[in-house]
């Protein structure tokens, strides 16, 4: 097999110094027969040298340093970019962080080889002569879809124990499995992600739980969890969710115990509401064991979201959108709600409804009891849709007034928003305020009280 080189890449390989290698991921992906993104090369040359080459002789490509320590430049041309790095050893500390605590480089492609993580990602593709360097055994590894460490799994998971997250998002989204020893090695230093940056466990989570949309396998955000569950890594990024084990449901409701209806509900879910999924029925333990019953999981939720959010360092506009999905996800279950109130509540959460009725719709889905479609996804997706047709404005930015207006009609400006909010609440089930009249008509009533 032949990797496809681009022309800019294949003249930069031909005219280096020293052999160029494309490694990692992208020889992965290709002999996999995915499709190959980021481009990371090697060679034996330091970064110094090969600052030094490109900048004499080959001006064209543009050459950054992007960490000295590490030896990694960014090399740019034609619109490309690679990530380059200098053969190295690395040496690290015992506590499962990433930063290794001294760097070598050196000119061996086979101690470069062994300072990687699993044999899948330690294949090298040789530019010029097209043949593939593997000496870890990646390519057979491949073949029979087992994921390895390169050598000792226990000294290559303490070096950087995210490496356990990464095995369960490998073997996630390429369908394998991992090899004995590498798994019994996770599970011995899965403590060691403790000391992992809340950033870094975040990242490799968020891919995880959405596996399944860069996968052949279309439950495999699924599969993701489950073996962070079984190498015990799940406690440190969403320990809440284990407290829902073996905690019952009614049965005219539910088929599944919290836990497993979490599971089901995520499983159903669209990438977009993932996060609300796992985290919309969090505190049900709690209030489980507590009360006895499980009313106002969805306010008490709402709390733990952003605690655990917050946690992991989420951006706060995902934080905010995630907890009110939790706060909102039993909204009118039965039903009940006044058409008015409905309404009312739809313009006031205009841009999380949408990822609501989704997430609604997964829930009712993942009871595994109950038939046909959520009622209340139903009424609201009805509702809202007919509410988009009727041109009801969702934002004041859509209203048939504006801050002129209301400086004409004189509402002071400590009231301008009350105002305006008012105006957005009452046209959302009484059209004739869409009309710039009777918006008009409404602001100059509010000012005389």
């Amino acid at each position: 097999m032949i990797m496809n080189i681009s022309k800019t890449l294949f003249k930069l390989a031909s005219s280096f110094p020293v052999p160029l290698y494309v490694v990692g991921g992208a020889v992965r992906d290709f002999l996999l027969g995915r499709p190959v993104g980021d481009i990371d090369l090697a060679s034996s040359l330091t970064p110094v040298e090969v600052v030094s080459f490109l900048r004499s002789k080959m001006p064209e490509y543009k050459v950054d340093t992007t960490s000295p320590k590490l030896g990694t430049l960014k090399i740019s041309s034609n619109g490309e970019s690679y990530e380059y790095t200098c053969f190295r050893m690395d040496s690290y500390g015992s506590d499962g962080n990433h930063i290794p605590t001294a760097v070598h480089f050196v000119d061996d492609i086979k101690q470069d080889t062994y300072r990687r993580d699993f044999t899948m990602n330690a294949i090298y593709y040789d530019i010029v002569i097209k043949e593939f360097i593997d000496y870890s055994g990646g390519i057979e590894d491949l073949k029979a879809k087992i994921i390895k460490s390169v050598r000792d799994p226990d000294a290559v998971l303490e070096e950087d124990a995210l490496r356990i997250m990464r095995l369960a998002r490998f073997a996630a989204i390429l369908d394998f499995e991992i090899d004995e020893k590498t798994f019994e090695s996770a599970k011995k230093n899965v403590d060691k992600l403790t000391h992992i940056a809340p950033e870094r466990l975040r990242e490799e989570f968020d891919k995880i739980i959405t596996a399944d949309t860069i996968s052949p396998n279309k439950t495999a955000h699924v599969r993701g969890i489950k073996i962070l569950h079984e190498l015990g890594a799940l406690e440190y990024v969403l320990p809440e969710i284990l407290e829902g084990i073996n905690i019952p449901q009614k049965k005219e409701y539910h088929k599944y115990d919290v836990f497993n209806h979490t599971l089901k509900v995520f499983e159903l879910s669209p990438p977009e509401v993932r996060l609300a999924a796992l985290f919309h029925d969090i505190a049900k333990p709690i209030q489980h064991k507590s009360t006895g019953s499980m009313n106002d999981h969805d306010k008490v939720g709402e709390e733990m979201v952003v605690s655990r959010m917050n946690a992991l360092k989420y951006p706060k506009a995902m934080i905010r959108n995630t907890k009110l999905l939790v706060r909102y996800h039993m909204y009118d279950l039965h039903g009940k709600t006044s058409d008015k109130t409905l309404r009312k509540f739809i313009v006031k959460n205009h841009d999380i409804i949408e990822d609501l009725i989704k997430l609604k719709r997964a829930d009712w889905k993942g009871s595994g009891v109950l038939k046909g479609e959520s009622p209340s996804a139903l009424r609201l997706e009805e509702t809202y849709n007919e509410m988009k047709e009727s041109k009801v404005p969702f934002t004041t930015k859509e209203l048939p007034v504006n801050g002129n207006d209301l400086i004409t009609i004189g509402v002071p400006p400590e009231a301008r928003g009350k105002a305006l909010e008012g105006l957005l609440q009452i046209g959302s089930y009484d059209y004739k305020y869409h009309s710039r009249e009777e918006a008009l008509k409404f602001l100059r009533n509010f000012i005389h009280g």
